[in-house]
């Protein structure tokens, strides 16, 4: 068995060998190679186009192609793993992606090709985690905007919040999916005793401390909103023009997963009439956005350029935490790692 890895500006081939080193205890063929971007600028860039029109829109180059073509598993973070991919690789039975998203895979088409694919739910968990919460605070006690003025020699204390700054403690968070990063912030927020809210669909009931309620209802509720849904075709613009409404003109909302989980237009339209107190954004539906972006120009409104995620931490950790999972195949255990189920019991005889 040979297993391939393609690293990247953020995750090195060396992360991967380091990361998949058992695999070679059990006599399996291990290689790395980078996909060479010539600036994170780059990379970013196809990563979007990847996210917002499928793995199919970028045609990987031929020397990522002549590398995998023996592979029976192909290890990516988000070198894109399409139609053109598989039908050009004779042996493919896996592919592992090292990351909770997996857009940059063709999953229909592995599922007709029986090839399994894994990904690596909450490998930067933490990370995003602790940014939402330093994103919070910083957006409702001005911490970055005062940064800015006093670094251009502006003594500025007064802000868009002046009159209701708050305290975190007795305040309600809402938790828009309560997912591995979810429940991250949920855990973190109460520690400010902070009475938590959630909603998920797929939740019935929560973690002790959290109250699952109806998304309007968190809306209504909750002093801040902080979103972590995957984004799908029915998350798509979850919070829009209607949901804003239900909010308390004192509340924030703070989205530090997809920009597609709100509608932009809609959140200019309530942070610009004061509908709400304020935003923390770090994913946008431009990026970069431009000087003139329409949130940008607001001054309610704390922003950082998709930071959440990158730590080296979670880098570092992402091949080891999916090498201790997709090396279960070779001992025909089940992961909750996997995307297709029935595909992976099929091809590997998982019971």
């Amino acid at each position: 068995m040979k297993i391939v890895g393609i690293g990247d500006l953020l995750i090195p081939q060396n992360f991967i060998k380091e990361g998949f080193a058992e695999f070679e205890k059990k006599r399996v063929t291990l290689e790395t190679l980078d996909w060479k971007t010539e600036s994170y600028e780059e990379l970013q860039n196809i990563n979007l186009l990847i996210e917002t029109k499928g793995s199919e829109a970028y045609q990987v180059p031929q020397y990522i192609l002549d590398a995998v073509k023996d592979a029976d598993i192909i290890i990516t973070q988000f070198c894109p793993i399409n139609s053109a991919v598989m039908d050009y690789c004779d042996k493919l039975k896996a592919v592992g992606v090292l990351r909770g998203g997996y857009e940059n895979v063709n999953v229909t088409y592995a599922n007709e090709k029986g090839i399994t694919v894994f990904h690596t739910p909450g490998r930067n968990a933490n990370a995003v985690a602790d940014f939402t919460v330093g994103m919070l605070i910083s957006e409702c006690r001005n911490i970055a905007k005062s940064h800015k003025y006093l670094k251009d020699g502006q003594w500025v204390r007064d802000y868009t919040n002046k009159d209701c700054v708050p305290d975190l403690k007795d305040k309600v968070a809402g938790i828009v999916g309560l997912g591995e990063v979810g429940r991250r912030v949920a855990k973190r927020l109460a520690s400010f005793d902070m009475k938590i809210v959630a909603y998920d669909p797929f939740i019935k009931e929560g973690p002790d401390g959290v109250q699952m309620l109806s998304l309007d209802k968190l809306m209504e509720v909750s002093d801040f909103v902080t979103v972590h849904a995957r984004l799908t075709q029915e998350t798509e613009h979850l919070i829009n023009a209607d949901r804003f409404k239900l909010m308390k003109p004192t509340s924030y909302i703070i989205n530090t997963a997809r920009s597609g989980l709100i509608d932009e237009e809609a959140l200019y339209e309530a942070l610009s009439k004061k509908q709400i107190m304020g935003a923390a954004l770090d994913v946008f539906d431009e990026e970069p956005p431009a000087k003139n972006y329409p949130l940008l120009t607001l001054d309610n409104v704390t922003v950082t350029p998709h930071l959440a995620g990158g730590t080296r931490d979670a880098f570092t950790s992402s091949p080891k935490l999916l090498a201790a999972e997709m090396i279960k195949l070779l001992s025909g255990e089940d992961s909750r790692y996997v995307i297709n189920h029935d595909t992976y019991h099929k091809r590997f005889n998982i019971k």
